[in-house]
C-alpha cells in the first residue's frame, strides 16, 4: 500500500527533494494542524479553570481541569503518532529513490556511503519532519490561540508573548548558519568514516595477509578522531540552541508576571496568564531543537536532491519509449542486435551490429572493456545524451522496456557481479522467475554448480555477497542464469575462467552454438570469435 501512494508522489527538482504534501500525507498533516487548534483551545480552557481555582476552590472545576489535561495529552500523544507516521512514509519515499540510483548508476557510490546517505542522511530528513517541522505546524496554532486568550486577559499579557517570541528568533537565527556548517562538516566526516570502514573490511584478507591490521585500525582512529571533534563542535552550537530556548521562556514568564503587577490584574488572571505562558513555553522550549534538525535537514538534503534529480532524469527518459516490439515476442527467435554507444563512449566504439550466432570479440584496454560490458548489461547507456543510444533487438531498443522485458532479453555474467540475498534457487531464476526449476537446476549442473554440494540444496540461503558459495560455484551461478532460455544478446567476460574443473569445456561448447548473438571478453580459450569490436585509436 505503501509503495503504491509513493509512486504517484511528485518527483524531486534539483536542488529539491519530493514534496512533503503529496497523496498519502495530506490527511496527516491536516490532522497535526487540527490537533495543533485544539491543543491551543484546550489550553485557554484549562488557564481558565486554573484561574477559577485560585479563587474558590471547586471539585466540578478540579474534575474539569483533570480531564481537559488527559485530553491535552491524548492530543499530544495522537501528534506524536501522527508525526511518525508522516516522517515514515516521506523517507519510505526517499530510501526508495536512493536505492535505485545505487544500483542503476554507472558509477554507484561506495558500500558504506550508500549505508551512511540510507541512515545518517535519511535520519535527519525524518528528524526535521517528527521533531523540527510538527512542532512548528501543530506549535503556530497552539502559540496563536494561546496569544489570544492573554489578549482577552489584557494586551500587555500578549506584548510579554510576543517579546519573547521576537528575542527566541533572534536567538535562533543568529546561531542557524553556524549549526548548519557544522552539521554538514560532521556529515562529511560520518560518510568518510563510514566508507573508510567498509573499504576497510572488504579489503580484510589483503590486510591480514600484509600484516596491517594496526596500521588500517589507526587509521580508522584517525577518521573517527574527526568525527567526534566535529560531533563537538556541532554539540556547541546545539547547546546554545536548546540552553537559549529554555532560557528565553522563562524570562518570557518573568515579562508576564511583571505585566501582570503593572495591570493590577487579579489573581486569577494572574494564574491563568502564568498557566497559558507555561503551556507555550514548552513549545518555545521545542524550537531550539527545530533549528538544529532544520540545518541537518538542510544538509542531508544538499546530498540527497541532486542524486533522486538524476534518478527521475534517467525514469523520465525511458518512459519516452523507442521500442516496438515487447519482449515476449522478441524471445520467440533469434534476433539481430545494434548496440549504439552514449556520447561518453562514442570515441571508443562505434555502433556494433550483429546477426544471431555471431560471436563478438570485444577488445580494448580492460577499463574501457569492462565499463563498455557493464553499461550493456545494465542498461546505463541510455543515460548518455544521445537518444539513440542502448541495446537494439530487432530494431527495438531494450533498455525502453519494463525490467521484467528487459532482462530477459540480454543475459551478462560478468567479474563484477555477484548473486543477491536469497536462495540459490531464487538467485538462477533472477532473470526469468517463472522459469522451471528444474531446467535452472539442469544448467547450472552443466555450469558447474552441484547442488548436491550445497547445504540444503537449491533451497541454500545466499548473503553477504554471494556466501557460502566458493568463487567458482559463484561464477557458475552467474553463468547458469545468463544463459537461462537463451537471450537474443549474451554478455560475458573473464567471470567465465573462475568456472569449476571440467565445467569451462562444456560451457565453451555451448557458447559455441549460441543461437543469439554472443559478446565476450577477448582472450577467453576455446570461443571461437566470428568477429571483433574494437575501441578506436
Amino acid at each position: 500500500m505503501l509503495d503504491q501512494k509513493i509512486a504517484v508522489e511528485q518527483p524531486a527538482q534539483p536542488g529539491r527533494l519530493p514534496a512533503l504534501v503529496a497523496p498519502g500525507r495530506r490527511m496527516l498533516l491536516a490532522g497535526l494542524l487540527s490537533l495543533g487548534i485544539l491543543a491551543g483551545l484546550l489550553s485557554i480552557a484549562i488557564g481558565w479553570l486554573i484561574g477559577q481555582l485560585s479563587a474558590r476552590i471547586s471539585w466540578a472545576a478540579l474534575g474539569a481541569v483533570l480531564g481537559l489535561v488527559g485530553c491535552f495529552f491524548l492530543a499530544k500523544y495522537a501528534e506524536r503518532v501522527l508525526a511518525e507516521k508522516l516522517g515514515q512514509h516521506y523517507v519510505a519515499q526517499l530510501r526508495r529513490g536512493l536505492v535505485t540510483h545505487a544500483l542503476r548508476s554507472a558509477s554507484g557510490p561506495s558500500m558504506g556511503i550508500t549505508i551512511a546517505r540510507s541512515t545518517n542522511d535519511l535520519s535527519s530528513i525524518r528528524n526535521w519532519i517528527v521533531q523540527g517541522m510538527v512542532p512548528l505546524v501543530a506549535g503556530l496554532p497552539l502559540l496563536v490561540v494561546s496569544g489570544a486568550g492573554l489578549w482577552f486577559l489584557h494586551p500587555l499579557l500578549a506584548l510579554s508573548l510576543a517579546a519573547t517570541l521576537v528575542l527566541e528568533g533572534v536567538l535562533l537565527a543568529a546561531l542557524a548558519g553556524g549549526t548548519f556548517l557544522s552539521a554538514r562538516t560532521l556529515r562529511r566526516h560520518r560518510g568518510s568514516l563510514a566508507s573508510r570502514i567498509a573499504d576497510t573490511v572488504a579489503a580484510r584478507t589483503a590486510i591480514a595477509a600484509g600484516g596491517g591490521v594496526e596500521r588500517e585500525v589507526q587509521r580508522v582512529q584517525d577518521s573517527s578522531q574527526k568525527v567526534i571533534d566535529a560531533s563537538v563542535h556541532r554539540a556547541r552550537f546545539a547547546a546554545a540552541l536548546r540552553g537559549g530556548a529554555l532560557a528565553i521562556p522563562l524570562l518570557g514568564t518573568a515579562l508576564v508576571v511583571a505585566a501582570a503587577s503593572m495591570a493590577q490584574l487579579p489573581p486569577a488572571a494572574v494564574a491563568t496568564a502564568l498557566t497559558l505562558m507555561g503551556i507555550c513555553a514548552g513549545t518555545l522550549g521545542e524550537w531550539g531543537r527545530v533549528v538544529e534538525y532544520r540545518q541537518n535537514y538542510k544538509a542531508g538534503r544538499r546530498i540527497i536532491a541532486p542524486l533522486l534529480a538524476e534518478q527521475e532524469r534517467w525514469r523520465a527518459r525511458e518512459e519516452s519509449s523507442a521500442s516496438t516490439r515487447d519482449a515476449k515476442e522478441l524471445m520467440l527467435q533469434p534476433s539481430s542486435v545494434r548496440i549504439q554507444v552514449s556520447a561518453g563512449m562514442a570515441d571508443q566504439f562505434s555502433t556494433l551490429r550483429a546477426q544471431p550466432g555471431e560471436r563478438i570479440a570485444l577488445r580494448g584496454s580492460q577499463g574501457q572493456c569492462a565499463a563498455l560490458l557493464s553499461a550493456i548489461a545494465t542498461g546505463a547507456l541510455v543515460h548518455g545524451a544521445d537518444p539513440q543510444a542502448g541495446v537494439w533487438i530487432a530494431e527495438g531498443r531494450s533498455e525502453d522496456l519494463p525490467a521484467a522485458g528487459r532482462r530477459k532479453l540480454v543475459g551478462s555474467a560478468l567479474e563484477s557481479m555477484v548473486p543477491e540475498r536469497g536462495s540459490v534457487a531464487r538467485a538462477l531464476r533472477y532473470r526469468h522467475p517463472g522459469a522451471s526449476l528444474r531446467k535452472a537446476v539442469a544448467l547450472a549442473e552443466t555450469c558447474g554448480l552441484k547442488m548436491a554440494d550445497l547445504p540444503g540444496g537449491a533451497e541454500a540461503r545466499l548473503r553477504r555477497g554471494g556466501e557460502p558459495l566458493s568463487s567458482g560455484q559463484q561464477a557458475s551461478l552467474l553463468v547458469a542464469r545468463a544463459l537461462l532460455r537463451e537471450p537474443p544478446l549474451l554478455v560475458v567476460d573473464s567471470l567465465l575462467t573462475r568456472l569449476p574443473d571440467g565445467a569451462y569445456g562444456d560451457v565453451a561448447e555451448l557458447l559455441n552454438g549460441y543461437p543469439g548473438v554472443l559478446l565476450f571478453s577477448a582472450g577467453l580459450p576455446g570461443i571461437r570469435e566470428t568477429a571483433s569490436w574494437e575501441a578506436q585509436a
